[in-house]
């Protein structure tokens, strides 16, 4: 037992270790993606093509005094979508509710089902064959 537990202990590695390891592991991938992005740039510009890459979002400006990131969005598109945010209320915000209405849901679709049998079985009792 002692064993297995000295073999657990080095197994796991104390925080200053573990943060030391990721530090490393983050340095090494930025590192990495770096290499990966001076290559695409040199690629490009070996053959004389300029890559273009459509970037999502909207466009960002930083303030060169602060360095605070500022976002160029119109005020009116801010207004349209806090307008439509105000109107939308879901009837089922609970949890309970959500669960009763599905099993509103199910009850409705048994009892469906049932008149339905019952209807199928009215028609193929009057389907009898009577030859007189």
């Amino acid at each position: 037992m002692k064993k297995w537990l000295i073999s657990y202990k080095e197994s796991r590695p104390g925080l200053k270790v573990l943060q030391q390891r990721i530090d490393e592991f983050i340095t090494a991938y930025e590192v990495q993606q770096e290499q990966q992005r001076k290559e695409r740039g040199a690629c490009a510009a070996g053959g004389g093509w300029t890559v273009v890459v459509h970037h999502k979002g909207r466009k960002k400006t930083t303030d060169s005094e602060t360095g605070i990131t500022v976002g160029s969005v119109a005020q009116a598109a801010v207004m349209d979508k806090m307008a439509k945010k105000k109107k939308e209320v879901a009837l089922d915000f609970y949890r309970f509710q959500r669960r009763e209405a599905q099993r509103n849901e199910v009850m409705m679709l048994q009892s469906k089902f049932e008149q339905d049998k019952k209807r199928i079985q009215q028609l193929r009792a009057t389907r009898k064959f009577r030859p007189y």
